[in-house]
């Protein structure tokens, strides 16, 4: 059978031709084809196949190719095919190369590696990388001990930071061939922190490989991993999966542990720390335990026994082997050197908990008498003891206090929110009242001012009736007589009634803002009243004094419709009188004894006409505009109180979240009074094992 590393690189033809031979490869090819088409049955495959490789290392793949299509033996039709594929991907023309590539059906291992390599170096160029890490992994999965193909993927992977694909192979060749090489790369890894994102069961089968080959390295390995799963959410699942695996595994008692213990005794004391609840860490602990001791050497199993004994005396739920195993090593235990931290240790434990408990302060104050200067260092470990068990049973009673005070808490607030909902109330009514002091005085100022306007301006065109004399056109008369009333109009808005009006707005803007400034006053009383009950500053109330500025800009864009406005028809309507008038002024004004009775007729009537309906027709637009601004006056007054109102329902809102809170913790506190028992269960524990700890010696 050929040699598969001649297909590989391409050097097939070398077996063929007389390397050392003047004549080209080419040429020497075609010779040994003439030879063999002399045959009866000439046998062409080798051949063709071996001229395709010489012209595809010169370049010529086109002729190649061609050679390669050529009917071609069983053995070599694939080999073939992928070299093919081959000289597309060096033409450039990358999708065909990769459609080739996939056609190649073989059972030679190495050629099928081959195949995924090369499509491996054809994504890449692609930029496809997801198809990349797909064909590198095909390939390692075929033959792992292909000649650098582990290498190639490793590379690969570290060099895109596909840290996933990274540890998974580590982890395989690692299991696989038990090179302490993909140990240390996976090692690497754990201390970088790439291995945190997979749950701890994912790497039990190769730390029981390491552990069979080299149990420093299975040391070192599991505290790099011990670390970052530490600072996750796994930590609880590792601890699981690290005590299951020495839980099963016979390690014989020569070997000496460097790491492993004092991990043991760091997880032990973060275990039982007050943050986990007892049913949660039970089953877990009762593993480690054993472990501990099992691991801890002749000369320091001190803290482990006592752990297991202490444990025992609460919980009784271990296994008697172990109670036995135990106790023999505490009774052969030399005395502590340093039993004293171990104590000073649990108190900080104590005081940490506390703190997040709110009992701190408390517990400091209680336990001040015994510790003079509140400090351990120089205490003697029978002092640590009477502090660490006073400052327990201390943190017990205060279990009900607590209760009561979040109980007290609660009514407190709601009695707060009860006086909150008054003082709604209380603004409301103050909002209401104000809406209707404002609107009547807008209301009064607006009637007073139209009434005299109402009452001028008839007497203002009446007196118009001056201009008529016996001498007068009466054929024009009308339109003199108009355009004069229309005049005395302008001249009376533009100065009198603009400067009545201004002058009664400006009063009733100033009797607003004082208005406003008691409303103030009163909101201030009821801010620091409520403020001086809360015992903080919580309420602010500040009344919207922006309005008035509105309110101002408002009516002089009111009032600057007083200046210009349209000339009235007055005296130039079709009702019957003033027909009759123009009529007969055009007639008889002529002649000069009727013009005394016209004369006499027109004062009549401009002196006696009842102008009401020309007066209202006048005023209507400017009492549209102070009608419009009547309505939104009581909106105004609204906003006015919208932010004192607003922050009643924040504080109101705040209150109530506040006393949700405390009701559930009230409830968790029924209802699961472990969260605060266990705690100071687990810190008992700790105070009997420091107990046993010195009684030796």
């Amino acid at each position: 059978m050929t040699a598969e590393n001649e297909l590989i690189h391409k050097s097939y033809y070398l077996t063929m031709i007389d390397e050392h031979a003047k004549e080209h490869p080419i040429q020497q090819l075609g010779v040994i084809y003439e030879e063999e088409m002399k045959r009866q049955k000439p046998n062409l495959s080798s051949i063709r196949f071996a001229q395709g490789e010489v012209y595809f290392l010169n370049k010529d793949y086109e002729a190649a190719i061609f050679k390669w299509r050529n009917p071609l033996d069983e053995q070599l039709l694939p080999w073939a095919q992928k070299n093919i594929a081959d000289a597309h991907l060096e033409m450039g023309l990358l999708e065909d190369a990769e459609k080739f590539y996939k056609e190649v059906k073989t059972e030679s291992i190495a050629l099928r590696v081959e195949v995924f390599l090369q499509l491996f170096s054809l994504y890449i160029q692609q930029g496809e990388q997801v198809n990349a890490v797909d064909a590198i992994k095909h390939a390692v999965q075929i033959d792992p001990d292909y000649a650098d193909v582990t290498e190639i993927a490793q590379a690969f992977f570290e060099n895109i930071e596909d840290w996933d694909s990274a540890v998974e192979l580590a982890i395989k060749e690692a299991i696989r061939t038990k090179s302490l090489t993909w140990f240390e790369v996976l090692d690497g890894y754990a201390e970088q922190g790439y291995t945190i994102q997979q749950s701890p069961n994912y790497f039990r089968d190769v730390l029981l490989a390491l552990l069979e080959v080299d149990k420093y390295r299975f040391e070192s390995l599991c505290e790099r991993m011990w670390i970052r799963y530490k600072q996750s959410d796994f930590y609880i699942q590792w601890l699981e999966e690290i005590n299951q695996i020495l839980l099963h595994y016979q390690v014989e008692e020569s070997y000496s542990w460097k790491k492993l213990p004092s991990l043991f005794h760091r997880s032990y004391i973060e275990l039982i720390s007050g943050q986990y609840l007892i049913r949660d860490i039970s089953k877990l602990l009762q593993e480690h335990l054993a472990n501990w001791l099992n691991l801890s050497s002749v000369s320091d199993t001190l803290i482990s026994s006592t752990a297991i004994l202490a444990w025992d005396e609460i919980f009784h739920d271990l296994d008697e082997e172990l109670i036995h195993h135990a106790a023999y090593h505490f009774e052969h235990s030399n005395a502590p050197q340093n039993s004293r931290q171990e104590g000073i240790m649990l108190f900080e434990s104590i005081e940490t908990w506390a703190e997040k408990e709110g009992l701190l302060t408390e517990l400091t104050e209680f336990i001040k008498p015994m510790t003079m200067d509140y400090n351990l260092e120089g205490a003697s470990s029978s002092k640590i003891r009477s502090i660490i068990k006073a400052s327990i049973e201390f943190l017990i009673e205060k279990r009900i206090e607590v209760e009561q005070g979040i109980a007290e808490r609660i009514n407190w607030k709601e009695k707060v929110i009860g006086n909150l909902k008054a003082l709604q109330l209380e603004l409301e009514e103050m909002e209401k009242e104000e809406v209707n002091v404002i609107l009547d005085s807008f209301r009064q100022v607006s009637h007073l001012f139209m009434d005299n306007l109402m009452n001028k301006l008839p007497e203002l065109l009446q007196n118009c009736s001056e201009i008529i004399h016996e001498d007068s056109d009466f054929g024009k008369i009308h339109v003199e007589i108009n355009d004069e009333m229309n005049r005395r109009i302008a001249t009376y808005m533009e100065n009198t009634a603009l400067s009545d009006f201004n002058h009664a707005i400006q009063g009733w803007l100033v009797e607003c803002k004082q208005e406003f400034k008691e409303s103030q006053n009163k909101l201030d009383a009821l801010s620091e009243d409520f403020n001086v009950q809360f015992g903080e500053e919580k309420l602010v109330f500040e009344g919207d004094f922006k309005l008035l500025d509105d309110w101002k800009r408002d009516l002089d864009r009111i009032a600057r419709g007083m200046r210009h406005r349209e000339k009235i028809n007055i005296m130039l309507r079709n009702n019957p009188s003033q027909l009759l008038l123009k009529g007969a002024g055009k007639l008889l004004g002529s002649i000069a004894k009727n013009k005394e009775k016209l004369h006499i007729k027109y004062k009549n009537y401009i002196e006696n006409e009842n102008y009401s309906d020309t007066i209202k027709e006048l005023i209507t637009p400017f009492l549209h505009q102070l009608e419009s601004f009547q309505r939104s006056l009581e909106w105004d007054v609204n906003n006015f109180y919208a932010n004192s109102l607003g922050e009643l329902t924040v504080v109101s809102d705040e209150l109530q979240g506040d006393i949700e809170k405390l009701k559930n913790s009230l409830d968790t506190m029924y209802e699961s009074p472990e969260i605060y028992r266990d705690p100071l269960t687990l810190f008992e524990l700790r105070l009997r094992q420091f107990e046993l700890m010195n009684t030796i010696g």
